[in-house]
């Protein structure tokens, strides 16, 4: 053994005594058991003899000295190194001293025969095996326990036999103790590869906890990041939308003046634009509000022939322009569902396919499927390439084709649908291959009894003249576009910029949410009201798509339009209005 090992067999760190004390005390009581026992032995062997116990008094002495050492030491761990180290010194101390008294005890067993010193050496040969496997971690007390206590049994056997016979013992009891002494050191080297394996691993461990800490913290930031963007574009939108609701009213009253073909298509051509604008503004302002939660599914029983129907009169203009030949399948078939996210659904995958097949022959039905109502929509195009088809309803993807670039959109229609479906537990599912064509499928509608369809309203030739509307917004683009509009539809328009002052004597209100102050489009409606003496017709027009807002308009059961407003949802909300107030005053009519 070189140097720096005998130095290692003399250090103790204090991972060592926290480990020899941690096995010490239970041990040093199991010593007192064995003493006890040899001890009896020796009593038994030398009966006149009073060393036998003054040997055992020695020795428990010795080994409860120990055994509360090592209970003192883990009761109240030392602090620092120098303090543990004081407690490893007086642990070799005492563990040579009681190597000792083995040893000299022995030399009183020899004196006796030889089946009570050989009771003895197999006592001692057990407690030097034990103090092998107890003290092993700090090498110098073990060392010293075997090298005090074996040598001297061995001197104590040629002292009982001096001839050849003890000679040979006395080697054989050496060799005991040098083989103890290699199987400490392996022992020894075992726990220290062992300590650095476990150091390595923590420290592996500790960097790999920071490092998933840090990615952690990346991925809150850019979770928190792009709710931000999304709380941002659902609190943004009524900004957003204002100039372009401005620019489609505005666009109307041009429309109904009587203008050279020239103007009537650059007119037709700004109202195109700013209904782009409103496609992908709303595919933005839907994908943020779904991030945010701001999407909340009301169901409802839903006629799925009456919505499909309407959403094919709504494109029937696009599938024109775009050589498209749009056929509704017929239904009687009704499902529980959300109808404006439903229709949204369909819208969408309508869409889709007007868009990215021009000329093709496009269906759009609803069928059983098991215990549930399918709808599909199915055309005869180009069809997906296989790259594309396993990211259609990816964000923000969109096929790199000359035929795609060549189309607006962001990539949103797809992604918007499957969100969607998620949120109503519904499927969405899509079958196409290149040059067949492809079919897109919404499945999981819940099938429910029709319900009955409400008795026909009285018509009149022209609903809308003089009816008297008050209209509030505090921008005045939209006031002035909005009441040029309906007055070029033959009402009679109050606008303002606040809350009116007093009564106004009028049939209907039309207000924005936002006032550009503390006061709402709900707060001016129920003062209008206030003047008025009845629960005039009302409606909000805004931008606004956080849910808060949402459910108030809702529990307010005042019918809301979102900014930009297409005219003729307008016109025929004022419409169902006069239609009301229309069969109100015959009804009173025939009552008097």
């Amino acid at each position: 053994m070189n140097l720096e090992g005998l130095r290692a067999i003399g250090r103790a760190e204090k991972w060592q005594l926290d480990y020899l004390f941690d096995l010490g005390f239970q041990a040093w009581l199991v010593h007192i058991g064995v003493v006890a026992a040899t001890a009896g032995v020796l009593v038994s062997a030398h009966p006149e003899d009073r060393w036998p116990l003054l040997w055992c008094v020695a020795m428990i002495l010795l080994s409860l000295s120990l055994s509360l050492l090592a209970r003192f030491y883990l009761r109240s761990p030392p602090a620092d190194e120098p303090s543990a180290q004081r407690y490893g010194a007086a642990h070799t101390g005492l563990t040579a001293l009681v190597g000792i008294t083995w040893g000299l005890g022995g030399f009183g067993a020899a004196t006796g025969d030889f089946q009570t010193l050989l009771v003895y050496s197999l006592a001692l040969g057990g407690t030097a095996l034990g103090a092998v496997s107890s003290q092993h971690v700090l090498p110098r007390s073990c060392f010293v326990s075997l090298w005090t206590s074996v040598p001297l049994l061995g001197l104590a056997h040629l002292f009982h036999d001096p001839a050849f016979l003890g000679a040979v013992i006395m080697g054989m009891v050496l060799l005991y103790a040098a083989i103890l002494s290699i199987l400490a050191i392996r022992m020894l080297r075992f726990m220290q590869a062992n300590l650095r394996l476990t150091r390595s691993l923590d420290a592996r461990l500790a960097e790999l906890t920071q490092m998933a800490a840090e990615l952690e913290g990346a991925r809150a930031e850019a979770v928190e990041a792009n709710l931000s963007k999304s709380r941002f574009l659902a609190h943004a939108s009524h900004d957003l939308r204002q100039p372009i609701h401005a620019i489609g009213l505005f666009a109307a009253c041009l429309r109904d003046i009587d203008l050279g073909a020239e103007a009537a298509q650059l007119v037709g051509s700004v109202d195109n634009a700013a209904r782009s604008v409103s496609r992908l503004l709303g595919s933005l302002l839907d994908i943020s509000r779904l991030d945010v939660g701001g999407v909340v599914p009301q169901p409802e029983p839903v006629a799925l022939g009456e919505m499909l129907q309407g959403i094919a009169r709504q494109n029937a203009d696009i599938a024109a322009a775009n050589s498209c030949t749009l056929r509704i399948v017929p239904t009687a078939l009704w499902v529980e569902a959300d109808p404006a996210l439903l229709s949204a659904m369909v819208q969408n995958l309508l869409s889709n396919a007007l868009k990215y097949a021009p000329g093709a022959r496009i269906l759009v039905g609803a069928r059983r499927a098991g215990g549930s109502i399918a709808i599909e929509v199915v055309d005869t195009g180009p069809g997906i390439a296989e790259k594309d088809f396993r990211r259609i309803f990816d964000e923000f993807y969109r096929a790199d084709r000359p035929a795609v670039r060549a189309t607006e959109g962001l990539g949103l229609g797809l992604a918007i649908v499957r969100r969607l479906a998620e949120l109503m537990a519904l499927d969405v599912s899509a079958a196409s291959a290149p040059g067949r064509g492809t079919r897109l499928r919404i499945s999981g509608l819940r099938p429910v009894a029709p319900v009955t369809a409400p008795v026909s309203r009285a018509r009149r030739q022209h609903p809308l003249t003089g009816l008297r509307v008050c209209l509030i917004d505090d921008d005045a683009d939209v006031l002035a576009a909005s009441a040029m509009l309906l007055r070029r539809w033959g009402c009679e328009v109050t606008p303002f910029r606040a809350l009116p002052g007093g009564p106004l004597g009028c049939d209907a209100i039309v207000s924005d949410f936002d006032l550009g102050g503390e006061t709402d489009g709900l707060d001016a409606i129920a003062a209008v009201r206030a003047f008025e003496g009845w629960d005039v017709p009302a409606a909000i027009v805004s931008g606004r798509t956080e849910p808060e807002t949402l459910a108030r308009l809702a529990r307010a059961g005042i019918p809301f339009l979102r900014k930009p407003v297409h005219p003729a949802e307008l016109r025929a909300l004022l419409t169902g209005f006069a239609l009301d107030a229309a069969l109100d005053i015959s009804g009173e009519a025939v009552r008097g």
